[in-house]
């Protein structure tokens, strides 16, 4: 009997044991599961971010591409306002060098009445071409300076997209 004591308790830790060992390997499964489990989200997680990241890049993108189109065509405007200011002002100093040409042949004194009068006609008109020209280089000066200002805005605007993206960049790099 003894024996038979002897061979149930064997029997028992056998068993005991092999629920033990069969149990150890599902513990460790269910450890490798929760790890696996928890890599996935993590992965998950990483493409969410990344996709994000990424849809944030595209759209910073396209608005800065926008951007560098209004920017150019401010720059353009400005560049067109400069000229036109600037050639009137040459034809200004054209016309000025005229009526002074002018006012010294009125002055010369070997001029008969008839000739001093038709110079001084033309003086006269001359200075009213100078006077409508005047108000059309103020108005042109205003232009350029409402030029440069849009397009100083366009610049800001670009610098602050393009800023917007490095900090995008500096994002992607971390990762």
């Amino acid at each position: 009997m003894a024996r038979r004591t002897g061979v149930t308790i064997l029997i028992g830790f056998v068993l005991v044991g092999s629920i033990f060992i069969a149990r150890l390997p599902a513990q460790q499964q269910t450890s490798t599961q929760t790890e696996l489990l928890a890599e996935v989200r993590l992965l998950r997680q990483a493409i969410e971010s990344l996709t994000g990241v990424n849809a944030r890049v595209q759209i910073v993108f396209g608005r800065l591409q926008l951007q560098e189109q209004r920017t150019s065509n401010a720059s353009q405007r400005y560049d067109l306002a400069r000229e036109a200011a600037a050639r009137i002002a040459r034809e200004i100093a054209l016309q000025n060098d005229q009526l002074k040409e002018l006012e010294n042949a009125i002055n010369d004194g070997r001029r008969k009445p008839e000739e001093i009068e038709q110079l001084r006609a033309e003086s006269r008109s001359t200075t009213r071409g100078i006077e409508r020209m005047e108000q059309e280089r103020v108005q042109l000066a205003a232009n350029e300076t409402d030029a440069a200002n849009v397009l100083n805005q366009e610049q800001g605007r670009w610098s602050d997209l393009n800023r917007q993206l490095e900090e995008l960049e500096r994002l992607l790099v971390k990762r």
